[in-house]
């Protein structure tokens, strides 16, 4: 019996015990008009700690509301040593483009940019150097070219068709930086994940 109120006296104790220290933060403005800031007001020089006002103690930031997570990606099946072609589209209008990784710029092809309802820069010439050689084609500028459900624009691209059937153009690095492409082999797929 003893030990049990000896037992609760000392849970009392404990709980009653003192309360955490509160650290004050206290700002004040030195002689070559810096404003400071402390939490130890012994550490203000004696000539400014009368000019030192207690702003209170720190608080946390609250908690920003969670982002809603929205993975968007693009799985493309290929055949091994074949093209990898992916499902995009340009002012809304459907395209096929194969992934180029070697090619600088996006090229897209007089007759997928006229579904877009686009029409390449008059007098703007391009020179497209390629593995098959070398061409001119013209320029134009798409507002977005979306892609695994993210917009990439406003973009030009170059204006050819690259004699490919079935494909709309290539998808080139300035549209493939704003994705991680993924490539398996092994099981036949590419995957492009917006960054």
């Amino acid at each position: 019996m003893i030990g049990r109120r000896v037992t609760l006296a000392l849970a009392l104790l404990v709980l009653m015990g003192p309360a955490p220290a509160v650290a004050q933060l206290y700002r004040w403005t030195d002689a070559e008009g810096v404003v400071r800031y402390t939490n130890d007001r012994a550490v203000i020089p004696p000539a400014h700690r009368n000019a030192a006002t207690d702003i209170g103690s720190p608080a946390p930031r609250p908690a920003a509301p969670p982002r809603p997570v929205v993975e968007r990606s693009v799985v493309a099946p290929f055949t091994a040593g074949g093209p990898i072609n992916v499902a995009a589209s340009i002012n809304g209008a459907p395209l096929v483009l194969m992934v180029d990784t070697g090619a600088d710029r996006t090229v897209v092809s007089p007759g997928a940019l006229a579904r877009a309802g686009l029409v390449p820069a008059p007098g703007r010439a391009v020179r497209v150097l390629g593995v098959a050689g070398s061409a001119t084609a013209g320029e134009a500028l798409v507002e977005r070219l979306e892609l695994a459900g993210t917009r990439v624009g406003p973009l030009p691209v170059i204006v050819l068709d690259v004699g490919v059937a079935g494909v709309d153009g290539l998808l080139g690095r300035d549209v493939l930086d704003h994705f991680t492409l993924t490539v398996d082999a092994a099981r036949g797929q590419a995957t492009l994940v917006p960054r």
